[in-house]
């Protein structure tokens, strides 16, 4: 598996160090604010290709974006806030989640094959299926007899 794909042990979080544990606050406090939406993502890795699946829910197909920019997939998209959020004389009280455009980078350890990715949307998930380049599939080799 690619070393970039791998997370860490929920049970190292009893390890970290005070600097990491205020670095990871720090950015989780200061990347929400201007995401405004947050897509969860799940990878796995195949002999021959990778499965992303990312939460999408509220988002429309005709608003998402899928790149390659060398072994990297980016995702950009909208969710559009629910309709009573630009309704007159409605107060908040509770707002965990609001509309905005989105984007999410992916990074793959080996080259991809950007000409085969296949992206679906299904029932708030996008399903990227995206080939590893030729070049890096394993190959079997036939071992011919001597004469």
């Amino acid at each position: 598996m690619a070393r970039e794909l791998m997370t860490r042990d929920p049970f190292d979080l009893a390890f970290m160090s005070l600097r990491e544990a205020i670095d990871r606050v720090f950015d989780q406090a200061l990347m929400r604010p201007y995401s405004g939406f947050s897509t969860p993502v799940n990878i796995y890795e195949q002999p021959d290709r990778y499965h992303v699946s990312i939460l999408m829910p509220g988002v429309r197909p005709e608003s998402l974006e899928v790149q390659t920019l060398g072994s990297s997939v980016i995702i950009r998209g909208e969710v559009t806030p629910p309709e009573i959020e630009r309704e007159k004389n409605v107060a908040a009280l509770r707002c965990e989640w609001t509309g905005g455009r989105f984007a999410r980078t992916i990074e793959f350890g080996d080259p991809i094959d950007a000409d085969h990715i296949e992206a679906r949307l299904e029932n708030g998930v996008l399903h990227l299926t995206v080939p590893k380049a030729e070049s890096v599939r394993p190959r079997v080799i036939k071992v011919q007899v001597a004469r």
